[in-house]
């Protein structure tokens, strides 16, 4: 009997030990997802607004992206294309996002429908888009890009 009430004791603690882990990590994604959505409205913020900096600031140096014309861009050629003044956009609206959280990374898929133009390309379009976000510190930044146009 002694040693059922010690199993019992024993299993009741892991139980709630388990219950409050689980509700902290519960509590972390919630806020993970939180962050990386308010990114993601400031992202599209600093495209609209031309604002390299804020660009340069929320991607990793080896960012890649992977454009919905199928070109490979890093940072440096994105944050200089704003910079110039070669990107500029018209409108651009972000919908659909679903967050993921994995831990100290995360995967964003959203839908995206812009009007504007890189470097003289016409980037005007509805697409799909997955981007990746890494946690650096205390901060998320984002990595990876992908695109994909939908075609009408």
């Amino acid at each position: 009997m002694k040693h059922l009430v010690i199993s019992l004791s024993a299993i009741v603690a892991v139980a709630l030990v388990s219950s409050t882990q689980a509700g902290s990590d519960n509590h972390a994604a919630k806020s993970a997802i939180a962050a990386i959505r308010l990114l993601e409205e400031e992202r599209n913020q600093a495209i609209l607004h031309g604002d390299a900096a804020a660009l340069e600031r929320m991607t990793s140096d080896d960012y890649t992206f992977v454009t919905l014309r199928g070109e490979m861009l890093t940072k440096a050629a994105i944050v200089q294309n704003f910079r110039s003044g070669a990107a500029k956009y018209q409108s651009r609206e972000i919908s659909d996002l679903n967050v993921r959280v994995y831990g100290n990374s995360a995967v964003v898929t959203g839908r995206a429908v812009q009007k504007g133009a890189e470097n003289g390309k016409d980037y005007s379009g509805d697409y799909w888009f997955t981007r990746v976000y890494v946690k650096q510190g205390d901060r998320w930044i984002t990595v990876a890009l992908q695109t994909t146009l939908i075609q009408k």
